[in-house]
């Protein structure tokens, strides 16, 4: 498997980024804490790019905390366990879990978001736009289960984020939604309106489409109190 740059999305970011995610996305998907993706050189070969880039993919994936790089005889890339992932992901933001709540982590995320979707609004394709539709069917089709609503949401969110330029802004971005993802252990939803929630992402779509301007601030403005309604306890 190679990483080509050529793609919509291999236009805006790393290579390395484009193997960081897809590693991230086999690793989340398919892959048991322990397993073993292979050495660094193996990886290299795999996505058929430079040994520079390969490095930079594995300290991506290690500072997310999905990976765990072991040095000597037997050793090479492995997944590392849910727990060691949330907790680095802490460390590299600088909290622990005793002392951050999920409305901390959600206001920092709401505080990224009008950066992050001012870049989806300038540099976005029909193809970006497309492929957000597409997450907005999966939350539509969610319905009434708040679980499944959510994951495509982190989803969408995501897609938007791929548009940033703004590297720095990105992965802290991106890091908060993955927070924000594995902090949801048992929660509840007192006042969950999956209806009103799309509609509310349906049109932040539709501004990020339309570019820069009125509508988008209008959009992102109706979007920050979308998550309010969640009652979380963190993972311990």
């Amino acid at each position: 498997m190679s990483i080509s740059s050529g793609t919509p999305l291999g236009a805006r970011v790393s290579r390395a980024e484009l193997v960081a995610r897809e590693l991230e996305r086999q690793i989340v998907d398919e892959l048991e804490a322990g397993e073993r993706l292979g050495t660094k050189e193996d990886l290299r070969r795999r996505f058929g790019v430079a040994v520079a880039t390969i490095n930079e993919a594995v300290r991506l994936l290690e500072t997310r905390g999905f990976i765990e790089a072991r040095p000597g005889p037997g050793g090479g890339v492995f997944v590392s366990p849910p727990q060691t992932r949330l907790t680095m992901t802490h460390a590299v933001l600088g909290f622990t879990s005793d002392t951050t709540t999920y409305e901390q982590c959600l206001e920092l995320r709401d505080a990224l978001e009008p950066v992050v979707d001012r870049y989806a609004a300038r540099y976005h394709k029909a193809a970006d736009i497309r492929a957000l539709n597409k997450i907005l069917t999966q939350m539509e089709r969610a319905g009434a289960n708040p679980a499944a609503f959510f994951e495509a949401n982190w989803a969408l969110h995501r897609r938007i984020a791929q548009l940033c330029r703004n590297v720095p802004v990105r992965t802290v971005y991106l890091n908060m939604i993955d927070f924000l993802k594995d902090s949801l252990d048992h929660v509840e939803f007192p006042a969950f309106d999956g209806n009103a929630l799309l509609d509310v992402h349906r049109n932040l779509v539709e501004a990020i489409d339309a570019g820069e301007g009125p509508q988008l601030e209008a959009a992102v403005a109706a979007h920050e109190p979308t998550g309010r309604g969640v009652n979380v306890r963190l993972r311990r």
